[in-house]
């Protein structure tokens, strides 16, 4: 029993009353949206913090009971839902039920086999109530009506022409799910669901599982008729919240699945050590979408992992830090590497520095001595190729006057020289 019955009731019982409550049903004629709506109008009396607008109409609808094919379209009455904080609203040409408990009347929407238009049918009114001359009323008489509700009249002819359920929804056909026993389930006419269930899994054992999907798949829409059921697909619904446990097996693949059940994702976890070879045994939660945003507006970002965790990717990895560092502490070897497609590695701190086991202090932490810079190669190898010239073009004063030009070894100094290239590596560079 919804609240609003209860609270009906306990009112009812409070002035020791027996309530009473009828049901009837109606076809959908309006949705009160938003306060562009004609039926929401100006209050008499407001206080400057407060809307001027009478917002209690939202949500609601105005109802063409089927007892009632007299009453013009505008004196029909509004009908609120009768749980607002579980709010479905129908759309045009919809039936809906009418509850009226004591003198308080609300409406409830019909869930029909079809998920999306339930049991709205397009001209629905038109057939049942085939146009008859419209009255003729006056601008007071509907803002009386708008404002409580109800009709101020019940004469007058008029009956809609729904050629549409509403000004922009269109018919769009959505299947329900299938169910597994003692299944708590919530669907929306749009593909959005949300299963609490425990025997959803290929054994039918106890395993706890929470599936939320924001759309059906495309395929399935394409494949199955209208009336069929479907089941979630982590892979290929919209956005998927899939929670998990025990038996419940996560049939995840990365990236775009085809109709095949083939991926176009690419990279393989070949670094991650102990990738599970099946996505189950264990409470567990996946998300799955086309994109991930995770935002920290205010404070930290925190992610714990007791077990190994990894980044897989077809695309770059990047940070982008504007004013904090980094530091990194491991407690194992390091490897980077760019092997698999030959690509380059570059370091590139501007103009900071790069220290090789010290610190920015230069001095060594394994040792009292101060660090020393790395040499740069062909500095280097210009310094020696000029020192072995000079070497070559020595001449020593003597007793007995001035030698001659150069050593004896002279070729030996040119083979010196020809080798010097093999100092420099071919893989690393500095500035």
């Amino acid at each position: 029993m919804s609240q609003r019955i209860q609270s009906s009731l306990s009112s009812a019982n409070s002035n020791k009353q027996t309530p009473t409550i009828s049901i009837q049903t109606g076809i959908v004629v309006d949705v009160i949206l938003d306060d562009t709506h004609p039926r929401v109008i100006k209050k008499a009396d407001t206080e400057t913090r407060f809307t001027e607008k009478n917002m209690n109409s939202l949500g609601g609808v105005v109802v063409r009971p089927y007892s009632d094919s007299t009453t013009a379209d505008e004196k029909l009455q509004i009908y609120k839902p009768i749980e607002p904080t579980n709010l479905e609203l129908p759309v045009i040409g919809e039936v809906v039920e009418l509850i009226k408990v004591g003198s308080s009347e609300y409406y409830k929407r019909i869930p029909g086999q079809f998920l999306n238009k339930a049991s709205a049918v397009e001209g629905r009114a038109t057939a049942v109530y085939p146009d008859k001359e419209k009255p003729t009323n006056t601008a007071s008489d509907y803002s009386k009506t708008a404002e409580t509700g109800t009709s101020t009249t019940t004469s007058g002819t008029s009956s809609p022409e729904l050629k549409k359920l509403g000004k922009y929804f269109k018919h769009t056909p959505i299947n329900n799910l299938k169910l597994y026993e003692g299944d708590k389930l919530i669907q929306s006419r749009f593909g959005q669901s949300i299963r609490f269930s425990a025997y959803n899994n290929v054994n039918n054992s106890f395993s706890p599982t929470i599936l939320i999907r924001n759309r059906q798949n495309t395929e399935s829409l394409g494949k199955l008729k209208e009336g069929d059921i479907t089941e979630e697909d982590v892979n290929k619904d919209g956005t998927t919240i899939a929670i998990t446990s025990n038996d419940y097996k996560l049939n995840f693949q990365p990236g775009i699945v085809d109709d095949g059940g083939s991926s176009d994702f690419k990279a393989k976890p070949d670094n991650f050590k102990k990738y599970p070879s099946e996505l189950k045994g264990m409470d567990q939660v996946l998300v799955n979408s086309d994109r991930i945003i995770i935002s920290s507006k205010r404070a930290e970002m925190i992610f714990y992992s007791k077990g190994n965790y990894g980044f897989i990717s077809d695309g770059n990895f990047s940070i982008d830090n504007l004013n904090g560092g980094a530091d990194l502490d491991f407690g194992n070897d390091v490897n980077i590497t760019t092997k698999r497609n030959n690509r380059n590695l570059r370091i590139d701190t501007g103009d900071g520095k790069v220290f090789l086991n010290t610190d920015t202090s230069g001095k060594s932490p394994n040792t009292s001595k101060s660090t020393e810079p790395l040499v740069r190669g062909n500095t280097l190898k210009e310094i020696l190729e000029t020192l072995i010239d000079l070497i070559k073009v020595q001449v020593y004063k003597t007793p007995a006057g001035p030698t001659a030009i150069g050593p004896e070894n002279k070729p030996d100094f040119d083979e010196l020289k020809s080798k010097l290239t093999e100092m420099l590596s071919t893989k690393n560079f500095t500035e």
